[in-house]
């Protein structure tokens, strides 16, 4: 009886000290401050970039892994100096647009956040940090498991609170990309419609909701929310609102091809304007439908209004007129391991075959995303410079994918390629990691030749 007491003493214990344990919602529509709305538009935004360049990086997946290889490219462009109208300017200060996935989106939307902090306080706070082990310990810790015990409260949203804490400091997307600090698109997948999901205004307004107020923690989470390792992050889809009944979408399912994306996309998004149907969107990690987080956003008809060929999202026609020389750099830090029981020869047994099924098909899926961003952006270089004509500088596409696969010695390709894909890894591989992002940008030819053009 004594026992019992004393259980039920410390669990009264637990909820007086953490109180009732709630998800943190998205907010509807007219709820939030509308004095500064995170919305995608450049033409309000890094007034400093010079009109002729246009930069966009593209952050993978890959755990900690991924978040220092793509820590390392920001170095390098931090340390590359460029001259625009005639002043030293970093290359880094040009960067127009991040978007990213999973392990890549803690780099991304900390920069968003931060800005040059990074450099002195990131390694510390998250890449050197085992922040797999933090989180292990949140799930060990009594408070936290009676808060996992209710309807609206799982893993990644425990993960999402740890994360809003320690690393993001409860900052929210109207905290995001302030100044000349690039737009940050942050990339999940809907689990409810098999598409990705990219926080933005323009897809939060099929929720009816603002994503001004929404943490930026819960949407890293969401991308970093790995299939059975973590559960979903869960948005409300709110009842009917102006904002939902977007003309291009109606367009696309009366005229579109059903072949077309487009029109696969807009197919998708019809199903948000019945929220009676359905009611909440569960999302996991972005590298469940675009592991580059290139396609699913900056070549994603919501992201562009409707409008891919024109990226009527990113340049107004009186931008689009200026600019001359187009950088994409695809920070890709996948790897290519070997199997315990394939070196030697058992069989993979129930676990060993589904880890080697999703290697795979995310091998296959990075490699027609990265073939298809590109294809699509040489696409819009070509469409672009017919509508010029000969009257008019042409615009030039640089589209520059770093992966490990470019490691020539054998040896260290093998090193880094055994890295795991996990949120720990000791710091004399996190810091070969950051060195080998700003290494593999500067051999890029597509960069060496983007540098030419601009001095």
């Amino acid at each position: 009886m004594s026992r019992i007491c004393l259980f039920l003493g410390l669990v009264w214990l637990a909820l007086t000290l953490t109180g009732c344990a709630t998800r943190v919602w998205n907010q509807p529509i007219g709820l939030a401050d509308d004095v500064y709305r995170y919305d995608y538009d450049f033409r309000t935004r890094l007034p400093r970039n010079a009109d002729d360049l246009f930069i966009v990086l593209a952050f993978s997946g890959g755990g900690t892994r991924s978040a220092a290889f793509t820590y390392g490219v920001l170095e390098k462009l931090r340390d590359t100096q460029v001259t625009i109208q005639g002043k030293p300017r970093r290359l880094l200060d040009e960067v127009d647009v991040i978007t990213s996935v999973s392990g890549g989106s803690f780099t991304a939307a900390y920069y968003g956040l931060f800005g040059d902090q990074i450099f002195t306080d990131f390694e510390p706070r998250f890449l050197k940090r085992d922040v797999q082990a933090d989180l292990y310990w949140q799930l060990a810790n009594p408070a936290n498991l009676i808060k996992l015990a209710g309807s609206e409260f799982n893993r990644s949203d425990l993960t999402a609170n740890w994360l809003d804490r320690e690393l993001f400091e409860q900052k929210q997307f109207a905290n995001m990309s302030r100044g000349d600090l690039p737009f940050v698109i942050i990339n999940a997948s809907d689990l409810n419609n098999g598409s990705t999901f990219s926080f933005i205004q323009p897809q939060f307004n099929f929720l009816c909701s603002d994503i001004s107020s929404y943490p930026v923690a819960n949407a890293v989470a969401a991308s970093a929310a790995v299939p059975v390792a973590f559960a979903t992050i869960a948005l409300r889809n709110y009842p009917d609102c102006p904002q939902r009944n977007i003309p291009w979408v109606d367009e696309a399912l009366a005229h579109d091809s059903p072949l077309d994306r487009r029109y696969a996309v807009a197919r998708a998004l019809e199903r948000y304007r019945r929220p009676e149907r359905m009611p909440v969107v569960h999302l996991v990690d972005g590298g469940v439908t675009d592991n580059l987080g290139v396609r699913g956003s900056m070549m994603s008809p919501v992201a562009q209004f409707g409008n891919v060929p024109d990226m009527a999202g990113a340049f107004t026609p009186k931008q689009l007129a200026k600019v001359r020389n187009v950088l994409v750099v695809v920070a890709n830090a996948q790897v290519f391991a070997e199997y315990d029981w394939s070196r030697e020869g058992k069989e993979p047994g129930i676990v060993g075959s589904v880890l080697a099924s999703f290697d795979a098909a995310l091998g296959i899926l990075n490699t027609e995303t990265a073939s298809l961003a590109k294809q699509g952006f040489m696409m819009w270089e070509q469409r672009i410079n017919e509508q010029r004509g000969t009257q008019t500088p042409p615009v030039k596409v640089h589209f520059s994918v770093l992966t490990f696969n470019q490691i020539k010695d054998t040896a260290e390709r093998d090193y880094f390629d055994a890295l795991p894909t996990s949120l720990s890894l000791k710091p004399e591989a996190v810091d070969a990691v950051r060195k080998l992002g700003g290494r593999l940008l500067e051999s890029s030819p597509e960069f060496t030749e983007f540098l030419k053009a601009v001095h």
